[in-house]
């Protein structure tokens, strides 16, 4: 791997022109455009340390953009952490349904409103040293081939997809939240 040389590039608008600003190295330079100011910004630091442009990585700073700006990065920061939590507790229910409770692939995908593909990658391969022990990233488990259709068969039912054309789940949270008894109401009658 080739080495990196990371510098902190500070950028603020001067009328309709961005200055460029790279402290550490005293280099100072303006563009009309933000990808015109990184070009110029790497091509002014690789000649200031005598590196390659495509070792440089730039950390581009708007700081009076940042009220603008840090809302936006708060958002993605926490919708990567939703997506992890998410994925978290898939694995954990697919891991208990197929693994431990022994129900279907493909009931498992109806119940969480998945593909069956999407809770494949959840499962590993039955022939696999980690089978049934929720291990092995990355191993898929095998997805059948449907059968051809017989001659004269009807066509099998379609399941109708939910959004963005994923199956919906069978049991919706809001109904699976109200078919458990509540503490609070035992013993109410």
């Amino acid at each position: 791997m080739s080495p990196r040389y990371e510098v902190q590039v500070l950028l603020h608008r001067i009328g309709r022109w961005w200055a460029v600003d790279v402290p550490g190295l005293d280099v100072h330079t303006q563009c009309r455009t933000l990808e015109g100011a990184e070009d110029r910004a790497r091509g002014l630091v690789a000649e200031a340390v005598g590196a390659p442009p495509d070792v440089i990585v730039l950390d581009l700073v708007v700081l009076e953009l940042a009220p603008v700006l840090g809302p936006v990065a708060e958002a993605r920061r926490r919708r990567a952490a939703a997506v992890a939590a998410e994925e978290q507790a898939v694995a954990a229910a697919v891991h208990e349904l197929v693994d431990k409770l022994r129900v279907s692939q493909a009931d498992v995908g109806r119940l969480l409103g998945m593909s069956p593909g999407e809770v494949a990658r959840f499962t590993p391969s039955r022939g696999s040293a980690t089978a049934g022990t929720g291990q092995g990233p990355g191993q898929l488990a095998p997805v059948p081939m449907p059968s051809p259709p017989r001659p004269g068969a009807a066509p099998p039912p379609r399941s109708r997809p939910g959004p963005a054309g994923r199956p919906r789940p069978a049991i919706s949270p809001a109904r699976l939240a109200s078919a458990i008894p509540d503490a609070r109401s035992e013993g109410r009658g």
